[in-house]
């Protein structure tokens, strides 16, 4: 079992303030817990008299040991894969020795089907990197971006469920130019297209006036590049990235040829560039006015950064973000913020006759906000409905719009989320100064967004994030990172209660940063890296080399929020339905309580069959299905099953 279970175990023994711990041995503790999590469906209930929660099913597992705790500065980096066959693959950077010579990009594994966390047990390439990023490549390989201390190149993984570490060797580089910090998605109907983006940090211009500029490469056959270092249209001299703080990836691809780039600098406009004929051509979106671009400001402004964005079905921009602030000098907050949620067609409580700073009304916008019609969010709108909606930090003139649904922590004393409208107002405590509110993960106390669909639906969706927990502080004074979700029903207009995900004995004092995640059916499947010591510094203030490793999670939807109806169709509700034969071939045969239309879902949560369904045996015909994982909804009911 992990040395941070056996840790937190002595520590907590050994405080008198958990004296209600019931007395056994470490080794049973370990044995008792290591039954308790590695079934799938089991609760979380590892200690009889430590803080459980009956309604979280969770399962999870270990992908890897690192002693290297920085991952980098980007925002939603491109580090996750779902496979139709269930499988999803998550990327990370990892090192298994305390002087990182072998750090590269490790990739775990959770197999949905088996319920198995399969870990790589190192770096995939054959040399020292950083920062690495994956996408599918073909029909079941991954391709790898990172960079070298002289290069930047991409590494193809031919077979997903066959890796081998340190097995690939590099496919292609860019050139002699200090490119980094790359990040890769492709494109085409077999997935074969490369596309990557990656930045220079160096103190000149280069001849097109661009300092610290990000460049894009294509490879179509994954062994040259047909385009190189291009500068992509719109991408002028003030887009270049400062302090290392790339903030930029790509979205995941939602048609053959279509990809979007995502550019969130905090210099800038927040904008997507996209392309809809694999980067021959491209368009763009704007989602944040910045107030002045390019221009070092005395005072900061609320922009929204660590984004994670989607297109819905009708090719319109969701996000989900960390709100703080800028000055167009590289500066944020390390103790404030919180996550927020923001689509085309959010509700705008601002008013256009009111002050621009106080009311959230930028006559400068090239698309002012009007309610019900599409806008571009700006730093008064995030001031105004999100910021001064945080009444931990000023004296809001309105209660919590429902869009913001992150924030600074208040749990009760059973670990439960506190309601904010009876909560009992609190601040952090200043311990060590300002900059030791928590490790320097350049961002403030709530961050680190990742937003999802459930099922393919642009209305189900589910936000993951890390967010401070007042109740757990590291030897230093340090508060801790944990995790949290929020589901919505309605594309983002309102969300559930906030769920404290780590809340329980096993994690009390480790952090939780840098989340993974996705959605298969209605379980939420998460990664994220846990350090025993509230920092990401590793060169200043590690006290122990392998105290980082890389967790995974699953969770079931409907149990984290009961009441949300999750993934259930508005067809009809108490449903009962019995499948046999599961695993089927070519017939499926359904009964159903009562009348209802059948759906079948492949993995991807995609439609691809659609009968009605009537009360008593239905037979489906299945032949035109390909062997895989299915889910099947009928009315209130989900059920998943498998076609041989």
């Amino acid at each position: 079992m992990k040395k941070l279970f056996t840790l937190v175990l002595v520590l907590l023994v050994a405080t008198a303030g958990y004296s209600q711990v019931r007395k056994t041995s470490i080794n049973d503790a370990m044995k008792n817990n290591a039954t308790s999590f590695s079934t799938k469906g089991l609760e979380s209930s590892a200690l009889e008299n430590v803080l459980s929660e009956p309604n979280m099913t969770r399962s999870e597992g270990e992908l890897d040991h690192s002693t290297y705790d920085w991952q980098t500065n980007h925002g939603y980096i491109n580090r996750t894969v779902v496979w139709p066959d269930g499988k999803i693959n998550f990327a990370y950077t990892i090192a298994t020795n305390s002087n990182f010579t072998d750090r590269g990009t490790g990739i775990g594994t959770y197999d949905f089907e088996n319920d198995e966390w399969i870990p790589l047990g190192g770096r995939i390439e054959t040399e020292k990197t950083g920062f690495g990023s994956i996408a599918r490549y073909k029909n079941n390989g991954l391709v790898v971006a990172a960079h070298t201390a002289t290069n930047l190149g991409i590494y193809i993984v031919e077979d997903k469920d066959n890796m081998t570490p340190n097995s690939v060797p590099n496919a292609i580089y860019v050139g002699s130019d200090v490119w980094s910090h790359p990040c890769v998605v492709t494109s085409g109907p077999d997935h074969n297209i490369i596309h990557m983006v990656g930045a220079k940090f160096d103190d000149g211009e280069d001849e097109y006036g661009m300092t610290h500029g990000i460049r894009y490469w294509r490879s179509s056959d994954g062994l040259t590049w047909d385009k190189e270092a291009v500068v992509l249209p719109f991408l002028t001299a003030e887009y270049g990235n400062e302090h290392g703080t790339n903030s930029y990836y790509w979205m995941e691809t939602t048609e053959d040829n279509m990809i979007g780039l995502v550019i969130n600098t905090g210099n800038t406009d927040g904008m997507v560039l996209y392309s809809y004929d694999d980067g021959e051509t491209w368009e763009r979106k704007v989602y944040f006015h910045d107030p002045a671009p390019g221009v070092l400001l005395d005072n900061s402004f609320c922009y929204p950064r660590w984004t994670s964005a989607l297109w819905n079905g009708n090719k319109e921009l969701m996000l989900a973000y960390e709100y703080n602030y800028s000055d167009h000098q590289g500066h944020y907050g390390p103790s404030y913020g919180g996550v927020a949620f923001w689509s085309e067609y959010m509700p705008y409580y601002g008013d256009e006759n009111a002050d621009y700073l106080h009311n959230g009304f930028d006559p400068n916008n090239p698309m002012p906000p009007v309610h019900g019609q599409p806008f571009i969010m700006d730093s008064a709108y995030i001031n105004q409905d999100i910021e001064l909606s945080n009444w931990y930090w000023s004296n809001s003139n309105h209660e919590m719009w429902p869009e913001y649904f992150g924030y600074l922590t208040t749990l009760t004393d059973d670990g439960e989320w506190e309601d904010p409208f009876t909560a009992t107002e609190w601040k952090i405590e200043d311990v060590n100064g300002l900059s030791d509110y928590h490790g320097a993960y350049n961002c403030g106390n709530t961050a680190f967004p990742v937003l999802c669909k459930v099922n393919n639906s642009d209305y189900d969706l589910v936000c993951v994030w890390s967010s401070l927990d007042e109740n757990n502080r590291d030897n230093n004074g340090k508060y801790y990172f944990k995790l949290f979700a929020a589901f919505s029903g309605d594309g983002g207009l309102t969300w559930t209660n906030m769920k404290h995900l780590t809340t329980d004995f096993m994690y009390s004092l480790s952090e939780c940063v840098y989340p993974q995640a996705a959605v298969i059916g209605t379980t939420l499947v998460i990664a994220a890296q846990l350090d025993q010591e509230a920092g990401t510094f590793v060169q200043s203030d590690e006290q122990t080399a392998d105290d980082n490793y890389y967790q995974g999670f699953t969770f079931e939807l409907n149990d984290l929020f009961p009441n949300a109806g999750v993934g259930v169709p508005e067809v009809s509700h108490n449903t009962h339905m019995n499948l046999y034969p599961n695993p089927a071939v070519d017939q499926l045969n359904v009964i159903l309580s009562q009348d209802a239309d059948i759906v079948i879902y492949n993995i991807m949560g995609q439609n691809v069959m659609n009968v009605e369904g009537r009360a008593g045996a239905n037979s489906i015909n299945i032949s035109n299905l390909n062997a895989g994982v299915y889910f099947i909804s009928a009315g209130s009911d989900t059920q998943k099953f498998i076609v041989k």
